[in-house]
């Protein structure tokens, strides 16, 4: 175990307020009961944990729990005597009852200096408990008793322990605060969710200007990687499968963090995450979780449709399916072209040259036989006959070398359209109910996403996110609010479509087979994240608006 210096300053966050103490003090913190094992602390600018996370800490809340006398920790060095590292004295053995600890009072300009007996009162708060003529300086959380600057035990600078009943105090400045901010919540929340609140979340963004352009720049790379796998090759294939788990740990990770801090008052907070303390399971792994279980709690059931719908139009899976299968088959782009096929082409339009050719010559011989005065049984000009045969054969050239370029290069867009178009609507040529069912599945995704959002943003929790029983009371507890969600949402989809349109119809000289059109998709990208981060806000602003009734605490 790492040596652990019991005068390093450590910072704990109890009750929403943030202290600093010593790490030697916190077995006195922890036998007083004002330490409690699900508390944060952190060291420095390391990451907030949970204090029984801590080596150091977890003997001192084991004897709390066992009601056995807490470990004693040497904070000096004597004559001849190591200093033991925190926790490594700690034994079941030869417990020592912890020296109380001492009181750093301040001086104070009153004839009363010297504290009386505690008791317990009833009193003004706004004067202290023990010298009621004395303004109140602390106030204590549990049981609201005032006191002044002497009379609460203390810790370090910032920290005071109540004498009654060992729970924190606050300075009355840290009061009036906190009185502040609970009205602002109030009004608030009593001012209800609405268009304020969306006008709010599209100007959200621009606030933090720097983390809109790196994050932008960051998200639109990544969707470009996962482009990667038209190249081919395995390495591609997993540059673009790392590339889909940054994209959606960057934006599952700004949902998570913004809709958690606004749902807890902090509206004015940077939406991107702090990278300082980067962990892969925190920062990466656990929002791409997330965003699985958003997807699958919202779209699962139809994928499972359309994975059915793809399977019985592609495959022959009884012998009514085999006529089927032969229609799909003369879809353009849905043959493997092989070298044997090109030769096939090849004689094709030969033969097709040679049928020409003949053609002609009989032309010739009809001309001449009219020239003679003989009839003819021609029922169509010479000169139209030529251009129909000739836009036939050039039909059939431009057709073959389009199909051989394919070959080697993929398929164009056109002929994905048409492959597209054509299993549309072999899907739809479906049962009637495999179709019906997978629309309302389609439905309930686009009503249910939102909501599944929310739960993994305020619950951070996979179990709560792929539970569609968590978001369906999430729905009901926000009531109107969130049909003025799904409103706000659809603007949002109809800006994206209506932007990706135009960057489409304007940089369509930039689409590569396979590859598609790469600037429309960078900047679509950019414009893409910030709608992230807008859906983001405008479900944070709604949790805060209903943090009363979802019993989201400050």
């Amino acid at each position: 175990m790492s040596t652990v210096n019991p005068q390093e300053i450590w910072q704990i966050e109890v009750g929403g307020q943030v202290y600093e103490a010593a790490f030697g003090e916190l077995g006195d913190w922890i036998g007083e009961g004002s330490l409690q094992p699900e508390d944060k602390v952190r060291k420095g600018n390391l990451r907030w944990i949970e204090a029984r996370r801590v080596p150091g800490l977890v003997p001192f809340f084991n004897a709390k729990a066992k009601g056995v006398p807490l470990p004693v920790v040497v904070n000096t060095t004597e004559a001849n005597l190591p200093v033991p590292e925190v926790g490594s004295a700690v034994t079941t053995e030869n417990f020592q009852p912890a020296e109380p600890p001492p009181i750093l009072s301040d001086p104070i300009e009153h004839s009363l200096a010297v504290p009386a007996t505690p008791k317990a009162a009833t009193h003004d708060p706004n004067f202290c408990a023990i010298h009621t003529d004395v303004p109140t300086v602390f106030l204590c959380n549990g049981c609201g008793t005032g006191f002044c600057k002497v009379c609460p035990h203390a810790y370090g600078g910032s920290v005071r322990i109540c004498i009654f009943c060992g729970a924190m105090c606050r300075s009355m400045k840290e009061v009036a605060h906190a009185r502040i901010e609970t009205q602002k919540r109030a009004n608030a929340i009593e001012q209800g969710f609405g268009a304020a609140d969306f006008f709010n979340a599209l100007a959200h963004p621009f606030k933090f200007k720097a983390s809109l352009f790196f994050g932008a720049l960051m998200f639109a790379v990544f969707s470009i990687g996962k482009s990667a796998t038209a190249m081919g090759g395995i390495y591609m294939i997993v540059a673009a499968l790392f590339s889909l788990m940054l994209a959606n740990m960057l934006s599952f990770g700004i949902l998570a963090n913004t809709i958690d801090k606004f749902a807890h008052g902090h509206l004015e907070a940077d939406f991107m995450p702090s990278f300082e303390d980067f962990e892969l399971w925190d920062d990466v792994v656990h929002p791409l979780f997330l965003s699985m279980g958003a997807y699958v709690s919202a779209f699962g059931p139809f994928a499972v449709v359309l994975a059915i719908g793809f399977y019985l139009v592609t495959s022959s899976v009884n012998s009514q399916m085999d006529s089927f299968q032969q229609s799909v088959e003369k879809i353009p782009g849905t043959h493997y072209y092989d070298a044997q096929r090109t030769i096939d082409q090849s004689e094709a339009v030969k033969k097709a040259l040679g049928n020409v050719a003949s053609r002609h010559n009989q032309q010739l011989e009809e001309l001449d036989k009219a020239a003679r005065g003989e009839e003819t049984a021609v029922e169509e000009s010479v000169s139209e006959r030529e251009t129909r045969e000739q836009e036939e054969l050039w039909a059939q050239a431009q057709n073959s070398r389009k199909q051989e370029i394919e070959s080697v290069l993929g398929k164009s867009p056109d002929t994905q359209a048409k492959e597209n178009e054509a299993m549309l609507q072999g899907f739809l040529g479906l049962a009637a109910p495999l179709v019906v069912i997978g629309g309302i599945f389609f439905l309930w995704g686009a009503f249910y996403f939102p909501a599944a959002c929310a739960v993994a943003g305020y619950t951070r929790s996979f179990a709560a996110t792929i539970n569609p029983l968590v978001g369906l009371d999430t729905i009901k507890r926000l009531g109107g609010t969130y049909v003025k969600i799904l409103l706000m949402c659809l603007v949002l989809v109809l800006a994206s479509a209506i932007v990706g349109s135009i960057l489409g119809a304007l940089l369509a000289p930039f689409d590569l087979p396979e590859m598609g059109n790469l600037p429309a998709k960078f900047i679509g990208a950019l414009f893409g994240f910030y709608l992230s981060i807008v859906f983001s806000c405008i479900l944070g602003y709604a949790m805060f608006k209903k943090s009363d009734v979802l019993a989201i605490k400050a």
